[in-house]
């Protein structure tokens, strides 16, 4: 007697596209203007103006604006005064150190994890940033490097973790909108993040582990390398 054959799985019906509330939105819509320096660290708002200034209600900017707070990003004053918190070189120092704790370890599980999808994801993400890159789009440039850490933060299965890395990476964000940046090597993240998906792409978590640390590492010892010539610089000025 013929085996009887198995019934075709059932394919899951589409999920509906997830409403975002106005508190996200406008959580969302203010740290923008945080990460790309259209709210500059020192600034003063109210949240009456960004009530105006997103045409959203009271109740939402309220709630966005006390999340900013709890992530650093705003400190609230007397008065309902919001103010723009921030980066000093020691903070961002300190941000790049957490992120070595944190990414490696998200990336070496979305290693083991990785699927085909997550994949050409990953390489999708990379062709768009490097047409950025040629065409000196830096803003692009930064949402692709945040897309590709997004996607392997989502892609660990730590959904805790995910969300606390996530946090870093907007703050650390804010360092591409600094007048320094201008000088980072582009081709170099571009190549680090393309090894490190390949590394993915081969299901070799040690390896990936490794190249996101280094990945982090260079981008934060560029940085105090740039740092340390423009305090000699200074030094030398104050000198004449």
């Amino acid at each position: 007697m013929a085996p009887i054959a198995a019934a075709p799985a059932k394919r899951a019906a589409p999920k509906a596209p997830r409403r975002t509330s106005l508190s996200e939105q406008a959580y969302t819509a203010i740290k923008q203007l945080i990460l790309r320096g259209d709210l500059k660290a020192g600034d003063r708002v109210t949240e009456a103006g960004l009530c105006e200034r997103l045409a959203l209600g009271r109740n939402p900017v309220h709630i966005a604006v006390h999340r900013l707070h709890r992530e650093g990003l705003v400190e609230i004053v007397p008065r309902k005064n919001i103010v723009i918190r921030g980066e000093t070189i020691e903070s961002f120092v300190e941000l790049w150190n957490a992120r070595l704790l944190v990414e490696p370890h998200l990336t070496e599980c979305a290693a083991a994890r990785a699927d085909e999808t997550l994949v050409e994801e990953l390489r999708g993400l990379l062709v768009v940033g490097t047409k950025r890159h040629r065409s000196g789009d830096r803003h692009g440039c930064m949402e692709i490097d945040r897309a590709v850490h997004q996607r392997i933060y989502e892609a660990s299965g730590n959904g805790l973790l995910a969300d606390f890395a996530s946090l870093l990476l907007d703050r650390s964000m804010r360092l591409w909108f600094a007048p320094l940046v201008g000088r980072y090597e582009d081709d170099r993240t571009m190549d680090e993040l393309a090894a490190l998906v390949d590394a993915i792409a081969r299901h070799d978590p040690a390896a990936s582990r490794r190249l996101m640390a280094e990945h982090i590492g260079s981008l934060r010892n560029n940085f105090a390398r740039l740092q340390a010539g423009i305090d000699a610089a200074s030094e030398r000025s104050d000198h004449h």
